[in-house]
C-alpha cells in the first residue's frame, strides 16, 4: 500500500507539472498585459488635459493675430478681404469655424468646416479694435479631438510591445522548464514506477541541486527505507507465524478466564442488589418495629390495669364485702381498657398486615394481579414510621381501580427507593419539604408512577449520572450509589417499562416511571385483569 500511494502521488505531481506549463504561460501573459496596461494608462492619463491646454494656447494666439488682421477690413467693410483672412486662418487643422460680427452684432464674415464631435470643441471670443476703439468681435471654435489620434497610436504601440514580450518570455520559459523541470521529473516518475513494481535495486540520483533534486534525494531515502522495512516485515512474519501456532490456545484460556470473571461479576452485582433490597427492607422493619411499640405498649398498659382491678374485685368477693358500686366501676374501667387495647391491637395488626404483604412481595419476586393504589398505599404506610422522624410530608394521589398484572414486589422496591432517595438527597439537613407520590393511567395499556419533591434539584452533571452504579453525592455519608441503579434495573428488566428524570437546580425533581399493566412474556401470575 505505501508503494502504491507513493507512485500515485508522483504521477499526480507529474501531471500537475505538465499543466504547470499552461499556468506559467498564462501568468507570463497576464503579467505582461498588466504591465503594458499600467504603462498605457500612465501615458494617456494626462494626454487629453495637455492637448486641451495646448489647443487653448493655440486658440488664444490665433485669435489675437486674426483680430489684428481684421481691424482694417472690418473698418473699411471689405468683406472679401475679411473672408480671405479667415480662410487663411482656417488652414489650421484644428480650427472648426471662425466668424466676425460688428458692434451691432451683425454678421460680417464667416468660415467653417464640419466636425465629428461637437462636444470636443473649445470656443473663444476676441475683440477687434482700431485706434483703441472696438469695432467688432471675432468668434473662433477649435476641436480638441486630436488627442484621440495620439491615444490610438499609444494603444497600438502598447499592444505590439505586449505581444512581442509575451512571445519572447514564453519561448525562454518553456525551454527552461523542459530542461530543468520536465526531464528530471520524468526520471523520477520512472523511478517511482520501479519502486511500485518492487524493483528496489536501482538507486535514484539527482540531476540538479534544486527542489527537484531534493525530491530525488527524498525518493532515494524512501527506497532505502522500504528495503529496510521489507526486511523487518519478513522477520516479523516469521515471528507472527510462530506466535499464531500458540494463539488459539491462548485465546481459549483468555476466553475461559473472561467467562469466569463475568459470572463472578454477575453474582456480585446480584448480591449487591439483594443486599440493597434487604437493607431498605431492614430500614422499614426498624421503623415498623418502633411504630409497633406504641400500640402494643398501650394495649399492654390497658391489660395490666384490668388485671390489677380484677385482683382487687376478686379480693372483695372473697371477703364477702363486694358492693354493687365496685362492680359497676370495674365494668366501666374494663370497657374502657378493653376498648383502648382493642384499638391499639387493631392498629398493630393492620400495620403488621401491610408489612407482611410488602415484605412477601419484595422477597418473593412473584407475579400477581394487584391494585396499584393498594400496593402503593401499603408501601407508603410501611415508610410512614421512618418519615415520621423527619420534617417531610407525603402528598398522595392514589386513585383506585388501576389493576395490574405484574410484579408488586419490584414495583414496591422502586417506590421505596425513590421515596428514600428523595428523603436522603432532595433537601438540606433539617429542612422541611413535600414529597409527592402520584399514580395514573397512560393510555389503555400503561400506568405511570411519579415521585416528585420541592427540594434542591439537580444540575446536568448529576442528572446525567443518576442511574450509574456507585454514583452518589453523599459518598462516605451513608450513600451507596446503588439505589437509583436498582430502580433503573427493576423498571427496565422486571417491570418492562422506562424511567425518566426531570430536574433543575432550585426547582425540585420529578422521577416518572411508566410501565405496562400486563408484563408481556412474564411467567406465572394472572392471565387476565379483573
Amino acid at each position: 500500500m505505501p508503494l502504491t500511494n507513493l507512485a500515485a502521488r508522483l504521477r499526480t505531481l507529474y501531471q500537475r507539472l505538465q499543466s504547470l506549463r499552461v499556468v506559467i504561460a498564462a501568468t507570463v501573459v497576464l503579467g505582461v498585459v498588466l504591465a503594458t496596461t499600467v504603462s498605457y494608462l500612465d501615458q494617456v492619463s494626462g494626454l487629453r488635459q495637455r492637448h486641451i491646454e495646448q489647443t487653448q494656447a493655440a486658440l488664444d494666439r490665433l485669435g489675437h493675430l486674426t483680430a489684428l488682421a481684421l481691424r482694417e477690413p472690418l473698418w473699411q467693410f471689405e468683406v472679401g478681404q475679411a473672408n480671405s483672412i479667415l480662410e487663411a486662418a482656417l488652414t489650421e487643422p484644428d480650427v472648426v469655424s471662425m466668424s466676425v460680427v460688428d458692434n451691432m452684432q451683425h454678421a460680417f464674415a464667416a468660415q467653417q468646416r464640419p466636425t465629428q464631435d461637437q462636444h470636443l470643441v473649445l470656443e473663444g471670443s476676441y475683440a477687434i479694435q482700431r485706434g483703441g476703439q472696438k469695432v467688432g468681435t471675432l468668434h473662433i471654435r477649435m476641436s480638441t479631438a486630436g488627442y484621440l489620434r495620439t491615444q490610438d497610436s499609444v494603444r497600438q504601440q502598447s499592444v505590439r510591445m505586449a505581444a512581442l514580450v509575451s512571445v519572447g518570455a514564453l519561448s525562454v520559459i518553456v525551454l527552461l522548464m523542459h530542461w530543468r523541470l520536465v526531464r528530471p521529473l520524468e526520471r523520477l516518475v520512472r523511478a517511482s514506477h520501479r519502486i511500485e513494481k518492487g524493483q528496489l535495486d536501482v538507486p535514484i540520483r539527482r540531476v540538479f541541486t534544486d527542489e527537484v533534486g531534493t525530491l530525488a534525494d527524498s525518493l532515494e531515502v524512501t527506497r532505502q527505507s522500504l528495503i529496510h522495512l521489507i526486511d523487518q516485515l519478513e522477520r516479523r512474519n516469521l515471528a507472527l507465524t510462530d506466535a499464531n501456532e500458540h494463539l488459539e490456545h491462548r485465546v481459549a484460556e483468555r476466553t475461559q478466564s473472561l467467562e469466569v470473571a463475568l459470572q463472578t461479576l454477575e453474582r456480585a452485582q446480584k448480591e449487591m442488589m439483594e443486599s440493597e433490597k434487604l437493607a431498605s427492607l431492614g430500614r422499614v422493619v426498624a421503623g415498623v418495629a418502633h411504630e409497633l411499640n406504641t400500640p402494643i405498649g398501650n394495649a399492654l398498659l390497658g391489660v395490666s390495669t384490668l388485671e390489677s382491678d380484677l385482683r382487687s374485685l376478686q379480693a372483695e368477693m372473697a371477703s364477702g364485702s363486694m358492693r354493687r358500686s365496685s362492680l359497676g366501676s370495674f365494668v366501666e374501667r374494663a370497657q374502657e381498657g378493653l376498648g383502648l387495647s382493642h384499638n391499639n391491637l387493631a392498629r398493630a395488626a393492620h400495620l403488621i398486615a401491610d408489612f407482611k404483604q410488602v415484605s412477601v412481595d419484595q422477597t418473593s419476586d412473584q407475579r400477581r394481579c394487584f391494585d396499584l393504589a393498594e400496593v402503593s398505599a401499603e408501601v407508603l404506610n410501611m415508610l410512614q414510621p421512618t418519615l415520621r422522624k423527619t420534617a417531610f410530608q407525603i402528598v398522595r394521589d392514589l386513585p383506585a381501580g388501576l389493576a395490574c398484572d405484574s410484579f408488586p414486589g419490584g414495583y414496591g422496591q422502586v417506590l421505596t427507593n425513590l421515596v428514600l432517595n428523595a428523603v436522603n438527597h432532595a433537601f438540606e439537613p433539617g429542612a422541611p419539604g413535600n414529597i409527592g407520590v402520584r399514580i395514573g393511567p397512560v393510555g389503555d395499556d400503561q400506568v405511570e408512577m411519579v415521585v416528585s419533591d420541592d427540594g434542591l434539584g439537580m444540575d446536568e452533571s448529576v442528572r446525567g449520572r443518576i442511574f450509574d452504579p456507585f454514583f452518589t453525592t453523599k459518598m462516605g455519608r451513608g450513600g451507596t450509589g446503588l439505589g437509583m441503579n436498582i430502580v433503573h434495573g427493576i423498571v427496565t428488566r422486571v417491570l418492562k417499562g422506562h424511567v425518566s428524570v426531570t430536574s433543575m437546580p432550585g426547582q425540585g425533581t420529578q422521577i416518572r416511571v411508566v410501565m405496562p399493566r400486563v408484563v408481556d412474556g412474564a411467567e406465572g401470575g394472572c392471565a387476565t385483569i379483573p
